[in-house]
């Protein structure tokens, strides 16, 4: 240690400091109050030993100004002092000198409590050392949980969780969340809705999330179904995060244009569909493992369906909100979650249930993340009327069959699909990426998606696989439709799809044509039942929806051709 050794008396002053360095200490010397304050300035000493009379400064007045200017650094002072002193030596202790020792200086005495406050400063070293440690690992903490909210702020759009269709609640158990919510748009405008939770909770819990959002998003803005997007984000989480680690997922489709709910339950609690009436109508239990824990080969995506004609909820959550416990033990339960629910559809739900909720936390802090998802579906009566853009009408009388041979061609874009590829290629996402380049067709993406959609599926379904529409109206018919789609392409053999996009100038606005054509045996596309959607059922919708868009549709031949022309939007 290094100890500063304060005495007016000079042979004391260099018997003690004579003692101390006999010991393995090393001894700095000074003769009266001020002079130990500037030594203490200079040298830093771990402790003091100072009488307490002396000129100029007297040392309870000497041991304020140490005391003071050490600041949260400790500095042991111990007064040496002699009969008579009892007075100013109570004073400096009360003042914050740590010990004193009698004159004549007992020297075995000071030897033991020089021992003794070296191993307290020791200790009181390991402390400090400690405390900063723990006010780097803080101070760093902090940053780290600063980037990662960036993060996820940055990767997790808020803009889109503004959707009118959506309603949502999300706390955190710490400042960062390991539950997650994200919503996006298909070109046909079907909103997806993802509802994740990693394991754990905050810093470790929110990274496990955050490699779901790229394939989230950029797959359903190219319009992929939610199984194509499941199986990227599994093979996602298996990539990028540690063995061990896994995110439950709950993944929704609304496509109001069909009336179709797709929900996938990955480990998940129950996801409700409520009717207009808070009735529980759908009912979607957890079938499948979280993501990342087996490969995706492994794995089951297809989600399950509902149809509806009616309006409703998709009511989505973690097992944090209904595991919340109240001051007395309670959890919220699922039970309260639906009556609150039910009792408020006609009011805005999801504040109704913050108010709820809070009422029965009575203050309690959640100990794990709460989220809650109200995807609206059934709300737009009028979903199924789109029409062309008025200002276009007058260029639809132009139109022939020879249409684009007396035009001048902008832009053409043609794609050849055999058996093999269409086994395998998702072919629309993969034509959208292109369309999106085109400037002019900016705004009409989605009309385009719905158009290439429904052209596409008639032309894979009816014209080479030899589906029968009329499947969908046994029970379950639309299930069995799908699987039956699904056993018949993976057994496809033989067929060819040909598409072909062309933009055409046509007296100054460029119009979009579009062909598909399939090698099937044709169809009568003259029935009635292609002009009008089946009156009780949501399928059916898809030629009705693709006249009301176009300028004109043309089935050729034996109906396994058939030709759009297409209007864009004006920007």
């Amino acid at each position: 240690m290094k100890i500063l050794v304060v005495d007016d008396t000079e042979a004391i002053l260099l018997l003690i400091s004579r003692f101390v360095e006999a010991l393995g200490h090393r001894a700095v010397l000074a003769r009266n109050g001020r002079d130990a304050v500037e030594q203490c300035r200079l040298e830093q000493p771990d402790l003091v030993l100072m009488d307490v009379m002396m000129p100029i400064m007297t040392g309870p007045e000497a041991a304020i100004l140490i005391k003071e200017e050490s600041g949260e650094r400790w500095v042991p002072i111990v007064f040496v002092t002699g009969v008579g002193e009892e007075n100013a030596l109570a004073d400096a202790i009360e003042r914050g000198a740590d010990d004193y020792i009698n004159k004549p200086v007992n020297f075995r005495v000071l030897e033991a409590k020089l021992k003794a406050f070296g191993r307290t400063l020791e200790l009181n070293r390991k402390v400090r050392e400690q405390s900063e440690r723990l006010a780097d690992y803080y101070e760093n903490a902090e940053e780290e949980k600063r980037v990662v909210r960036h993060l996820m702020e940055q990767l997790v759009n808020s803009e889109r969780l503004s959707d009118p269709q959506l309603q949502y609640l999300l706390s955190p158990a710490e400042s960062l969340s390991g539950d997650l919510i994200a919503s996006a748009r298909t070109p046909g405008q079907a909103l997806h809705v993802m509802l994740a939770d990693g394991i754990g909770h905050g810093l470790t819990a929110a990274l496990n999330v955050l490699p779901l959002t790229q394939p989230f998003y950029s797959m359903t803005e190219k319009g992929y179904a939610i199984s194509d997007i499941l199986l990227e984000m599994n093979d996602k989480v298996r990539q990028v995060l540690p063995v061990g680690r896994f995110v439950c997922v709950t993944l929704i489709s609304i496509d109001e244009t069909t009336g179709c709910i797709e929900v996938w339950n990955g480990g998940m609690p129950m996801v409700y569909l409520l009717n207009d009436q808070g009735e529980v109508v759908f009912e979607c239990r957890s079938k499948n493992l979280p993501l990342g824990i087996v490969p995706s080969h492994s794995m089951d995506f297809a989600p399950e369906r509902f149809y509806s004609n009616g309006a409703g909820f998709v009511v989505a959550y973690s097992d944090g909100l209904v595991e919340a416990r109240n001051a007395q033990g309670e959890e919220f339960g699922v039970t309260r979650l639906l009556d609150v629910l039910q009792s408020n559809l006609t009011l805005k739900p999801i504040d109704c249930f913050q108010h709820e909720f809070a009422e029965f936390l009575q203050q309690e802090k959640h100990h794990d993340d709460v989220s809650l998802v109200l995807a609206g579906f059934g709300g737009n009566s009028q979903r199924d009327i789109r029409v062309a853009n008025p200002a276009t009408q007058d260029i639809s009388q132009l139109l022939t069959a020879d249409f684009a041979t007396g035009n001048e061609s902008t832009w053409r874009y043609s794609l050849v699909l055999t058996a093999d590829e269409l086994r395998y290629v998702n072919t629309i996402p993969f034509m959208m990426t292109f369309v999106k380049e085109i400037k002019s067709l900016a705004s009409s993406q989605s009309d385009v998606f719905l158009i290439l959609t429904e052209l596409f599926l008639n032309a894979v379904d009816h014209g080479l696989l030899g589906m029968d529409s009329d499947i969908k109206l046994n029970p379950d018919g639309m299930e069995y439709y799908l699987l039956e789609r699904s056993k018949r392409l993976l057994e496809l053999q033989e067929g060819r799809i040909e598409i072909d996009l062309m933009g055409v100038m046509l007296h100054g606005q460029e119009v979009l044509r579009i062909r598909v054509k399939d090698s099937g045996p044709g169809f009568n596309w003259s029935k009635s039942s292609l002009d009008a959607p089946h009156p009780l059922y949501s399928f059916g919708r898809g030629i009705a929806l693709v006249k009301a868009l176009a300028l004109r549709v043309n089935y050729i031949g034996i109906g396994n051709e058939v030709e759009v022309y297409y209007a864009p939007q004006a920007v």
